[in-house]
């Protein structure tokens, strides 16, 4: 006796269309983040047109306020009126340029593009999680407490000098920040593990962003986009996300490029950039040992001299 054929699988669904308006939140969302993380807080593509930038944000500023910009230095802050500005600004341009995107393509974006977009935030996760991750480890970001500080009252600290003397303070906390950020990092160089990569970076970035809100740290513009990269990243994996949690199958993620080209060119400037990043924050940071010698000869200096700390400045008694 024959078997009886098997049933045949059923045939896939097809996908449902983009909405309108999917489309536009992709495309004004896609244009935002490339041009804040290239142009904008800590840009990618240098400082040596920050005469345009602060010419461009001092324009909007004098449309909406009818005033200009307050006088714009590097003071490392980055929340100033011009950073917010800027970013405002940023804002106004990828909306209008996402309105005509949407209007001249009615096409659903394709895999390669959602790849991509995936691949520029993964790049930029990781550069800036790898340089801040690194500088906790050399003492770069917070330093090591020195009894200069110590003579600061409660009463005479800003929320900020709190919570760099509660960092200072530990060597080993410092090192378990840094871990918290160069682990994702890492996941998120390899294909299989970015899912897990870009989770842990939502969750590492939330506490940063909570931190710098709560004590008034000036990185709250920048770290509020950082997280916004990682939870862009797990909602172009949000279906497998979602799989996962209801417990169904879902497909492996699909190989990284369909050009021959396109892997090895974007392997290339990823090392370059992660490279430079590493060479550059390993060669200003000083060695635990070291760090420890320069905090007591300040502290010891200062205390000689009759200084001690007033909000976060010393003062002379």
């Amino acid at each position: 006796m024959t078997s009886p054929p098997l049933p045949a699988a059923p045939a896939a669904l097809p996908s449902p269309r983009w909405s309108a308006w999917r489309r536009f939140v992709l495309h004004a969302g896609t244009l935002y983040l490339a041009l804040y993380f290239l142009i904008g807080g800590q840009p990618l593509l240098g400082t040596g047109f920050e005469a345009q930038r602060v010419a461009a944000a001092d324009g909007l500023h004098r449309l909406l306020f009818g005033r200009p910009l307050p006088p714009y230095t590097m003071t490392g802050s980055g929340d100033t009126a011009f950073d917010w500005t800027f970013a405002l600004l940023v804002l106004g341009v990828s909306l209008l340029g996402g309105l005509v995107w949407t209007l001249a393509s009615r096409r659903d974006p394709s895999p390669a593009y959602l790849r991509r977009l995936g691949d520029g935030l993964r790049v930029v996760l990781a550069l800036w999680l790898t340089v801040y991750g690194l500088s906790k480890f050399g003492f770069g970001q917070f330093g090591l407490l020195h009894p200069g500080q110590l003579l600061t009252t409660y009463g005479e600290s800003s929320p900020m000098g709190l919570l760099w003397r509660f960092m200072a303070a530990s060597p080993g906390y410092q090192y378990v920040a840094g871990v918290a950020e160069l682990l994702p990092a890492l996941l998120l160089l390899h294909r299989r593990t970015v899912t897990l990569g870009a989770l842990i970076a939502a969750v590492t970035m939330t506490n940063v962003l909570a931190l710098n809100l709560f004590y008034d740290v000036p990185v709250k513009l920048f770290s509020a986009h950082l997280l916004l990269a990682a939870l862009v990243l797990l909602a172009l994996d949000g279906g497998r996300l979602w799989a996962f949690v209801t417990g169904r199958s879902f497909a492996a993620r699909p190989a990284a490029s369909s050009s021959r080209w396109e892997a090895p060119t974007a392997w290339v400037v990823t090392a370059l950039l992660l490279g430079g990043a590493v060479a550059s924050t390993l060669s200003g940071l000083p060695k635990l040992e070291t760090a420890r010698q320069e905090a007591a000869q300040q502290g010891e200096l200062l205390r000689t001299r009759g200084f001690h700390w007033v909000n976060e400045q010393p003062f002379n008694r």
